[in-house]
């Protein structure tokens, strides 16, 4: 399986476990590569 797309996700915060915490879906970034997506820290 290769992704296609990119969604935009908004979330408060990381817990310990590294799970979001309130996630929510902003959208899709047509501007965004799937290669190109990384972790936010």
């Amino acid at each position: 399986m290769k992704p296609k797309l990119v969604g935009e996700v908004g979330f408060s915060e990381w817990t310990n476990d590294n799970k979001l915490r309130h996630p929510r879906f902003e959208g899709l970034r047509e501007d965004k590569n799937p290669k190109d997506v990384v972790r936010e820290g």
